[in-house]
């Protein structure tokens, strides 16, 4: 198979062919204890063979900068080699290797995640997406082809000009496959389902190193499962995305923390008022002092009367004046606060009806976490409320996400902080939090099961929050495409289905 595999390396030199399929054939004779021994040393050298400058070494000039290219601090861990393949053949290749060498790998878009251990890992192979950064426009604009090592930035950024845009991420820093594959939420959500529905075909290395297409009429049960089914059927090196209207109404205003009653009422109006309408997104934000809130309106409607309940509510600032603009220029404007250094981060999630009781006991508790927690240096808490509606739910029907269909909200507790020794702290007052709202959501008959996998924390499972149903039958596409397990068993992390329903 490896040797097969290289022969279609077109720009490979014919030595260094040579000279891995011996390498690959001296490996293969040694016992299994010599293997073990010897497993590192070969793996060093052959991929540097292979892929030359784009593959880097522990030790090596260029390695620290890879290493370090994870957003939180907590997942630079120590990989033996981190690969860059310029093509899904290369990804292929990487894969095969790891495959025949047994050797631990992960799989890495924009690495904007907070567990560690999911896109990275120790002594293994890294394979980073991030030479695959292709965006190519159908000529009637209709559809896009995009490159899972880009960012959400360079997507808004390379279609602003042809006015169109695709339901994407909200945080400019994200990968492209790392959102979509948890499902992924887009400004436009009420309205088309989660991000992964805007995706017409995904192209995907098996784990035999078969490259496949998935779609509606090709390999559509692949296709269903990776529309929130996570890294466990292969590594998708395509996405086709369906296009929509880039120009929209938006404003990101800053209210002080004084005003959370009345914020948090605002928001109950809110949720009703998205049931009639389904254009909107409104994100919710609260830190230990202010209350940052995103509103986006899908179409160029200046001040848009879904709103009113807000506007009434004496505010700081408008950090985005409002305006009818492009999803490019919002996210450009966002991008100024992004995390000017490097930081530990933290997720945890749950998931209710819309319920004043529960964001009046989820902000009550945030008070208390984060008087108790003063003393963390660089420490931020943040709280976040996403509302979604039951036409998002109802949109995102044909996934593996088994989503009530009733309008409900996303709540995330997000934690960013400096030192590794305040980490065990710093989870407790986070899963504080959430524990409290669960507890309230299940007093008040308003909790639900799902989990959002984009925010869970490591010690969550939402891939069994999907459902018994759903749950068994990405188990049996996994199966299905995955035969030997590759993507469970040598896999470092993720969501994986091989540990979902485990204890972490």
């Amino acid at each position: 198979m490896i040797a097969a595999i290289l022969q279609n390396q077109p720009n490979l030199e014919r030595e260094s062919v040579s000279r891995t399929e011996a390498l690959v054939s001296e490996f293969a004779g040694l016992s299994d204890i010599e293997q073990d021994r010897e497993r590192t040393a070969y793996v060093s050298t052959v991929f540097p063979l292979i892929f030359g400058k784009d593959s880097v070494v522990q030790g090596s000039n260029c390695y620290e900068a890879q290493r370090q290219a994870s957003w939180s601090t907590n997942c630079w861990l120590q990989p033996r080699v981190i690969v860059c393949p310029a093509s899904a053949q290369q990804v292929a290749t990487a894969l095969a290797l790891c495959r025949f060498f047994n050797v631990k790998f992960s799989i890495r878009s924009g690495g904007h995640l907070q567990n560690p251990g999911f896109t990275s890992n120790d002594g293994g192979v890294v394979i980073s997406l991030s030479a695959l950064n292709q965006l190519k426009l159908s000529e009637d604009k209709s559809t896009v082809a995009l490159g899972p090592g880009l960012k959400w930035l360079d997507v808004y950024g390379g279609l602003d000009e042809h006015q169109v845009t695709v339901t994407g991420g909200r945080v400019t820093t994200v990968g492209v496959s790392g959102l979509l594959l948890g499902g992924g939420i887009s400004f436009h959500s009420h309205q088309y389902g989660v991000s992964a529905m805007g995706i017409c075909n995904y192209e995907v290395v098996l784990a035999n190193s078969q490259i496949v297409n998935a779609n509606a009429q090709e390999n559509a049960d692949l296709f269903w499962a990776l529309k929130g089914g996570g890294p466990n059927f292969g590594v998708v090196t395509k996405l086709d995305m369906k296009t929509i209207p880039s120009k929209h109404w938006s404003e990101v205003r800053i209210y002080p923390i004084t005003a959370t009653n009345q914020i948090l009422e605002a928001m109950m109006q809110y949720h009703a008022a998205i049931e009639d309408d389904n254009k909107s997104s409104l994100i919710y934000n609260a830190t230990h002092d202010i209350i940052l809130v995103v509103f986006f309106y899908g179409e160029p409607v200046e001040q848009p009367p879904i709103f009113q309940p807000f506007y009434d509510i004496p505010h700081v600032a408008s950090f985005v004046a409002p305006g009818i603009r492009t999803v490019y220029d919002l996210m450009n404007a966002v991008d100024a606060v992004q995390d000017p250094e490097p930081a530990l981060h933290d997720f945890r999630t749950m998931t209710s009806l819309p319920s004043l009781d529960v964001y009046k006991a989820i902000e009550k508790t945030h008070a208390e976490q984060v008087d108790l927690l003063k003393d963390v240096e660089g420490l931020t808490l943040t709280t976040v409320i996403q509302p979604m509606s039951s036409s998002a739910m109802k949109a995102t029907f044909n996934s593996p996400l088994g989503l009530t269909p009733a309008g409900q909200q996303w709540f995330l507790v997000r934690a960013d902080w400096k030192n590794a020794k305040d980490e065990e702290r710093v989870r407790e007052a986070v899963r504080k939090i959430v524990d409290v709202a669960e507890s309230e959501a299940k007093q008040t008959g308003v909790h639900l099961p799902y989990l959002y996998s984009n925010y869970a924390s490591r010690d969550q499972d939402p891939l069994a929050s999907y459902g018994a149903e759903n749950s068994n039958r990405l188990k049996e596409i996994a199966l299905k495409y995955d035969p030997d397990g590759v993507f469970q068993k040598l896999q470092n992390g993720g969501w994986l289905l091989s540990n979902m329903g485990l204890e972490a």
